[in-house]
């Protein structure tokens, strides 16, 4: 099999709120789509770092037909549960310093996977859509205007496999918790599901405290995939996954409180660049982690490094060994084929927490 690498986009230039689109149909087969985000800090600085949070929508759209439709912060949690680590991240919070991170799309079960890929020549009109709008801020921000994205295709030039289909990721339910109650979503019985992913995000609190239960049931209670308790759900990532890391430089000379990806036993640590310098973690809350330092730091050389699991939030099912370094079969995926009803129940602890679904499924 023969693939190369080919840039859609190079580095184009992004407005503050955006929305871009790239045709696909000059394509055979496609593994993946590398999306590569940059912009410069604030003229002060950036307390944020983070890219993905304000990349609303990725999409992939064949006229009126949804192909994939997820959020950055759903890529972000996908592409660690699929691939085992966290996506490229260099996050800077000094001045006029640029601060990039990739996301990858992957049509495969996993990056690399030769099983399972996209192919646009079965559709009409595929388009890659990408939709966003940066915070501009001297503080907690990004200069205006400087946005920019690169899109990189992995393409099987030829001997590409049999082809048997793509993995397919939407977000079909979202919805803002309340105190207590069962919120249901009903799933699509359509195609194969590979894996679930449940999104439970307040500042600074676990999610496993704002959807306490998660019940996936059949044909009401004929048969019931699980019934977990948050806390175990959770766990259970992480003896399935491990734990994730995060990095972030924050600007020298002050405290500094950073909001990571990381929700779950997380923890963190400090290292400081400079002879007189010294620094330490003085707080960690969920994904909120505080530093602060003595002064006398190097610019730029100082490091937060996070450790914890629930990448964005979210908890994964997957239907499948679970590992990602086993090999997901389609064997064992969930086919709905046959049910008449099949649904997620998740049982609310906390309220105002951004609560979302997406699927996970293999497309023909």
């Amino acid at each position: 099999m023969q693939v190369r690498d080919v840039y859609i986009t190079k580095a184009e230039t992004l407005t503050d709120t955006f929305v871009k689109s790239y045709p696909l149909n000059q394509f055979n087969a496609l593994m993946h789509l590398r999306l590569r985000f940059a912009a410069t800090t604030g003229g002060t600085s950036d307390t944020v770092g983070k890219l993905h949070h304000w990349v609303s929508k990725i999409e992939i759209l064949d006229g009126s037909n949804v192909l994939q439709s997820i959020s950055g912060l759903e890529l972000l949690a996908f592409n660690c549960f699929n691939n085992g680590i966290m996506p490229y991240q260099d996050f800077h919070g000094g001045v006029s310093l640029t601060t990039s991170e990739e996301l990858i799309l992957c049509f495969g079960r996993f990056l690399g996977d030769k099983g399972f890929y996209f192919n646009p020549k079965m559709f009409s009109n595929p388009t890659l859509r990408i939709s966003g709008a940066f915070t501009v801020s001297a503080t907690a921000g990004i200069a205006t205007g400087t946005g920019a994205l690169s899109v990189i295709a992995r393409v099987i030039e030829s001997g590409a496999p049999p082809y048997q289909g793509f993995i397919m990721r939407k977000e079909i339910s979202n919805w803002t918790s309340a105190a207590s109650g069962d919120q249901p979503t009903v799933l699509p019985l359509d195609y194969p599901f590979m894996g679930l992913l449940v999104g439970a995000l307040k500042t600074t609190i676990p999610p496993d405290t704002i959807l306490t239960n998660f019940k996936l049931t059949r044909n009401t209670d004929q048969f019931i995939d699980f019934n977990f308790t948050g806390r175990d759900a959770f766990s259970k990532n992480v003896e399935e996954f491990g734990y994730f890391k995060q990095k972030f430089r924050p600007l020298i000379g002050a405290a500094a409180i950073w909001l990571g990806d990381l929700y779950f036993q997380t923890g963190a640590v400090a290292s400081v660049g400079g002879a007189t310098a010294k620094g330490l973690i003085t707080i960690v809350a969920a994904e909120s982690v505080t530093w602060a330092g003595t002064g006398g730091e190097t610019a730029d050389l100082e490091e937060m490094e996070l450790e914890g699991a629930a990448p964005a939030a979210s908890v994964y099912f997957p239907f499948h060994p679970g590992n990602p370094y086993l090999l997901p079969d389609p064997a064992d995926f969930l086919n709905p084929s046959g049910l008449g009803d099949l649904r997620l129940i998740c049982t609310q602890g906390v309220v105002s927490a951004a609560c979302t679904v997406c699927v996970e499924q293999l497309h023909p």
